[in-house]
Formats: structure tokens, C-alpha cells, sequence
């Protein structure tokens, strides 16, 4: 069975390339470093791992806060923004308004300025119309009382003749 088991030894040596000594060796080098890491690392490095965790916690922590803020700050600033559009409407809006009213005014204004400029425009015709119309039968009285003086020749008083001529034109006028 030595031969057996020599045989074995040496065609895992040949197949693996490596000596079985080393390779204990070797195992006990690895763990003899694990348990150096272990007793005198071990603590520091999950302690900085803990930190590293810890720290990525917290900032993925600040980051859903700031992104829940951030959407708050978007739904306020949308919100503000609607308001600002429906003041700016309800603005325009009330331009309008007070400028068909200032456009009523005006109107209204100028057709009062134009009833009261034709209304005057009447009065001066009128007015003119009395004074020539009494300027004409001053002439008419004139005309007749000499044409009257010139057939008659001074069978009726002057006084007489001025009133039974403006009576005729009174008529006429009339």
C-alpha cells in the first residue's frame, strides 16, 4: 500500500505542479495572516466599513430629502406660477374693461360735444335768421314808406302809414 499511496502522492504533485509541503506551508502562512488581520485589523476595518455604510445611509438619506423638497419647491413654484397667470389674466381682463369704458366715455363725451355744437350751431342760425328777418322788414317798411310817399304824396300821416305797413308785413311774415 506504500506503493499505492506513493503513487497517489506523486501523480497529485505531477498533476498540480505543487509541492504538498509548500502547499502546508502555505495554508498555514494564510492562516496565520487571518488571524493576525483578525485580532489586530478586524475591528478597524468594519468599524471603517460601518463609517463607509453610515455615510452612504446619510447621504442617500439627504438625497431623497432634498429630492422630496425639491417637488415640494416645484409644486409650490407651479402653484405660484398659475396664480401669477390667472392675476396677469384677470388683469388683462380688467384692462379691457376699463378701456371699453373709457371708449364708452368717449363716445358719450363727443356725442354730448357734438349735440351741444349743433345746438349752438341752431341757436346762432336761429338768431341770425330774427335778425335778418327783422333787418328785412326794416327795409321792406323803408322801401314801401318811400314808394308809399312818392305815390301818395302826403295824403296820409307818415305815423299811420308805418303802422298799416308793418301790419302787412307782419302778415306776409307770418
Amino acid at each position: 500500500m506504500d506503493i499505492v499511496a506513493e503513487t497517489i502522492r506523486e501523480f497529485v504533485n505531477n498533476a498540480l505542479g505543487v509541492n504538498l509541503r509548500e502547499m502546508m506551508i502555505q495554508i498555514a502562512a494564510t492562516l496565520v495572516l487571518f488571524l493576525v488581520v483578525r485580532f489586530f485589523f478586524w475591528n478597524h476595518i468594519t468599524n471603517y466599513l460601518n463609517k463607509q455604510n453610515e455615510a452612504i445611509k446619510q447621504a442617500y438619506d439627504e438625497a431623497e430629502t432634498s429630492k422630496t423638497e425639491a417637488e415640494t419647491l416645484k409644486q409650490d413654484a407651479q402653484l405660484e406660477f398659475e396664480k401669477i397667470q390667472l392675476s396677469a389674466k384677470e388683469t388683462l381682463e380688467e384692462a379691457k374693461s376699463r378701456g371699453k369704458k373709457q371708449e364708452q366715455e368717449i363716445v358719450k363725451t363727443a356725442k354730448e360735444t357734438a349735440v351741444s355744437i349743433v345746438k349752438n350751431a341752431e341757436d346762432e342760425v336761429e338768431r341770425l335768421y330774427d335778425k335778418a328777418k327783422e333787418s328785412m322788414q326794416d327795409e321792406i317798411i323803408s322801401v314801401a314808406t318811400v314808394m308809399a310817399e312818392k305815390v301818395i304824396q302826403k295824403e296820409i300821416d307818415e305815423e299811420k302809414y308805418k303802422s298799416l305797413l308793418k301790419e302787412a308785413t307782419d302778415e306776409v311774415s307770418s
